[in-house]
């Protein structure tokens, strides 16, 4: 459900980061240099559209600028952003004039606070037993979301953009545990693969 509508600058890319989730990003085009640091002067944030084959999806994460790893002598940036909030693109400008970079009007879609599912959680311990990230407390993500216990799965971009799509929370549950119901399977097969071999 939307709670708010806004424009904010764009900055289309073919990725796609969950809420919480940080990535490093090398900033060169001169459209983008000055989109970061108006963010920087404004303390603002900026959306990145998904988009996939030059086209736009209809969802997209809204992100905030955590640090400027390194600024370079011609402008350019190493900056490290964060997931803010997920958001329906309702409408895109390539340029907001007199700016070189576009902007959209967004819809900022309600944040999920719910508590994972007792079978989501039972289900997120194990796969990470399977996977050996034992070094995670058990009880960390007790009081966490989906979209937390998503980032610990090795996502596409398109799946996690299928994920954010979905309606209601117990969809974006069940789509997780599907996800890792899956990962399971194939992390068990290549585990008895290797076993069969040492025993040969």
């Amino acid at each position: 459900m939307a709670i708010k509508q806004l424009t904010i600058p764009m900055f289309p890319l073919g990725m796609l980061l969950l809420p919480g989730e940080t990535k490093m990003l090398h900033i060169f085009e001169e459209k983008y240099k000055q989109l970061v640091s108006d963010c920087l002067a404004n303390q603002a944030h900026f959306g990145i559209p998904y988009s996939t084959n030059k086209r736009f999806g209809d969802f997209g994460i809204e992100v905030k600028i955590n640090s400027v790893v390194k600024s370079y002598e011609n402008g350019e940036f190493d900056i490290l952003v964060e997931g803010v909030r997920i958001f329906k693109l309702l409408e895109y400008s390539t340029v907001l004039s007199p700016k070189l970079y576009g902007a959209g009007v967004v819809a900022l879609l309600k944040e999920i606070k719910e508590t994972p599912s007792v079978k989501l959680q039972e289900m997120i311990k194990e796969y990470l037993w399977l996977t050996q990230q034992n070094t995670i407390p058990i009880d960390a993500y007790d009081h966490a979301t989906v979209y937390h216990i998503a980032r610990l799965l090795d996502l596409s971009y398109a799946e996690k953009y299928e994920l954010i799509k979905l309606p209601t929370v117990i969809e974006k549950e069940s789509y997780v545990i599907q996800k890792i119901r899956l990962f399971s399977f194939i992390l068990n097969a290549e585990n008895n693969l290797k076993s069969k071999f040492v025993l040969n």
